[in-house]
């Protein structure tokens, strides 16, 4: 068996069941959980998303600087 791979603070993700991006805030390693709040409206937040809901946000070659 894997462990869902841990997300790290600030990276962008997107969420399963969820629509837009996300930004990681908190990570509970112990839990296999984290905080993430809405990329364009932080008061927008999800709490104890575990760590296989959540996926990476890769951005393209020409926005990473």
């Amino acid at each position: 068996m894997t462990l869902p791979h841990a997300p790290r603070h600030g990276e962008r993700v997107r969420v399963d069941s969820h629509d837009g991006n996300f930004i990681v805030v908190r990570i509970d390693k112990i839990s296999n959980v984290a905080k993430v709040e809405f990329w364009d409206d932080p008061a927008v937040t999800l709490w104890d998303v575990p760590f296989r809901a959540i996926h990476l946000v890769r951005e393209p070659e020409s926005e990473a600087a």
